[in-house]
């Protein structure tokens, strides 16, 4: 009698940790799916604010050409801005490019917590069908 409660226990106790560890592997791989979602957001925001600052920065580069009577279709004024406007382009989409990568990286994170979560279920029932095959086991040594 006692050794069935004892192999009953020890199921019980195989099949919760398995399912605490799997719960633990979901609550995870949801956090590392918000900070995914997160990062993209933050890129978003600091491409448009690359963008914002160079919309301010040509802003006052042509206030200050016009106040030097620089002809706004100078030729070198013109390959200025759009230097300077390729440059910020690029920043831009290196940030953004940088930010989805980091995303990306996340949401592999995060399916690695879920084949945790898997992997933990899996082996919660692997050792209680153990706890159950060696309950039998010691059962027949001991009616022997």
């Amino acid at each position: 009698m006692f050794q069935g409660i004892g192999t009953f226990l020890s199921v019980a106790s195989s099949i919760a940790e398995g399912q605490a560890k799997a719960n633990e592997a979901a609550y995870d791989r949801y956090q590392m799916q918000l900070n995914a979602r997160q990062t993209k957001i933050e890129a978003f925001q600091k491409s448009n604010a690359r963008l914002r600052d160079f919309q301010q920065a040509q802003s006052h580069n042509l206030a200050f050409f016009a106040f030097l009577n620089r002809d706004p279709s100078d030729r070198s004024l013109k390959g200025f801005m759009s230097a300077q406007e390729e440059i910020a382009t690029k920043d831009a989409a290196q940030i953004s490019s940088t930010g989805f990568m980091k995303a990306s990286q996340q949401l592999q994170e995060a399916d690695m917590a879920r084949a945790r979560g898997r992997n933990a279920m899996l082996a919660g029932y692997l050792g209680a069908g153990s706890a159950i095959a060696s309950g039998f086991y010691q059962n027949q040594q001991t009616k022997t």
